[in-house]
């Protein structure tokens, strides 16, 4: 309850109306993320690897969506407000051509526009939040947002499960609801957003900010890091809810109910207790140095992985397995976000967080590209295989650890410090 009150008495308005956004935006990025696979490898057809492929192009153009994302945000003629609404149109078109869509191709078209929507809104979303809060704040600022997304993801997979049973002839009528949610995003940043970039007069180049950005050791070495992070949730969004329902009878239960089954337990497990926990954790750790932090979550993301192989591997208790699996990378996810970000705004200048948020959120393009390409053909790997996936992504998660402990000694030798902002 302290957890919470701490957080609520930092936010102002604009917090409030950031984490609505980011709310009805992961409903519609939860619908898409998580059914593209479900609804066009098992109902339309189409083979686990390409639809991981396609999945993956959207961080291709996501990079671009990211750098441009973070140009458009810091200028004066374009700026936060502007560079969410056009998250928001490439939102409603990634939906509806998602919508008609039977092919291959164009699938792999919608994917490459919803990386350039997903880019344009972290990057501003991000950096508008950045703009309002003080430094000291940030990591619980953050954690609200990632109160809302976890929401958001969490009403987007259980309603688009819900959905689906009702369409089930129609499975892709599911993104024209997508749309509509985009619809109200776009509305909402019109009545209730107001523009937070400050103007700064010697850095109003803000292509020549992307180059400081990329020159900055300490942020090019955290972005190895936090590569192998949103790896691990893109693993998470886009591969396990595949292996549950395809790997793990106890799970999937009949062909009828399997995708309904993983919907539940991610939302409940994964996203619910990610909702729950999130300010209580951030309030936990706020003592401890944040690359600390980090380390945590990579030790979480380990144990979280290994109980994915023991819920397809064991004889007995799947779904207990299952569900301790979920939870502990609900933990780790939690741990992880409202830290990494607040680790960004210690690195970037006041006039330049749209071009470090762009760079910095690169990772999560490579992320989104690496995941499901692997998880995707590993899926389509025999069950050996898909099985032993989750023992190499344990594994991987010691690369991290040594990542951070250089960034932690570059980091040290030159603290960050800036001062408070007032909040209305």
């Amino acid at each position: 309850m302290n957890a919470l009150s701490s957080s609520l008495q930092l936010s102002n308005r604009q917090v409030w109306a950031q984490a609505i956004g980011r709310s009805l935006s992961q409903i519609a990025s939860g619908l898409i993320y998580f059914y593209i696979p479900l609804v066009f490898v098992n109902q339309v057809g189409l083979s686990a690897t390409s639809v991981g492929f396609s999945i993956g192009l959207s961080s291709l153009t996501g990079v671009a969506g990211h750098i441009l994302g973070g140009v458009l945000a810091d200028s004066p003629r374009f700026g936060r407000k502007t560079t969410l609404s056009l998250s928001a149109v490439f939102g409603i078109l990634v939906s509806l051509v998602l919508a008609v869509t039977n092919s291959l191709p164009i699938l792999m078209v919608a994917c490459l526009l919803l990386g350039i929507s997903v880019g344009f809104y972290w990057t501003a979303a991000d950096a508008a939040v950045m703009d309002v809060t003080a430094l000291e704040e940030r990591h619980q600022a953050f954690a609200i947002m990632s109160v809302a997304e976890n929401l958001g993801n969490g009403i987007g997979i259980l309603g688009g499960g819900l959905l689906l049973m009702l369409i089930n002839q129609t499975p892709q009528l599911l993104f024209v609801v997508c749309a509509g949610i985009f619809l109200g995003f776009l509305l909402l940043v019109q009545l209730t957003l107001m523009e937070t970039r400050q103007s700064h007069a010697k850095h109003e180049n803000t292509t020549q900010g992307i180059l400081v950005a990329l020159k900055d050791v300490a942020l090019i070495v955290f972005i190895l890091a936090n590569v192998l992070f949103t790896t691990y949730v893109a693993l998470v969004t886009s591969t396990i809810p595949l292996y549950f329902t395809n790997f793990v009878p106890a799970i999937a239960g009949t062909s009828n109910t399997a995708v309904t089954n993983t919907a539940s337990l991610f939302t409940w497990c994964y996203i619910g207790m990610g909702a729950v926990l999130q300010l209580p954790i951030a309030q936990v750790f706020t003592s401890l140095r944040r690359t600390r932090v980090l380390m945590i979550a990579l030790l979480l993301w380990a144990l979280g992985f290994v109980m994915v192989w023991i819920t397809g591997t064991a004889p007995t208790a799947q779904f207990t397995w299952g569900i301790a699996a979920l939870c502990m990378m609900a933990l780790a996810s939690i741990t992880y976000k409202p830290f990494a970000s607040a680790i960004v705004s210690e690195l970037a200048p006041e006039s330049l967080r749209g071009a470090y948020v762009a760079i910095s959120s690169q990772c999560w393009a490579i992320g989104y590209f690496i995941g499901p390409i692997l998880g995707g053909w590993a899926m389509d790997q025999p069950e050996a295989i898909a099985d032993r996936t989750w023992l190499v992504a344990a594994a991987s998660t010691l690369i991290g650890l040594l990542v951070l402990l250089s960034f932690e000694r570059i980091h040290s030798a030159s603290p960050a410090t800036e001062p408070a902002k007032t909040t209305d």
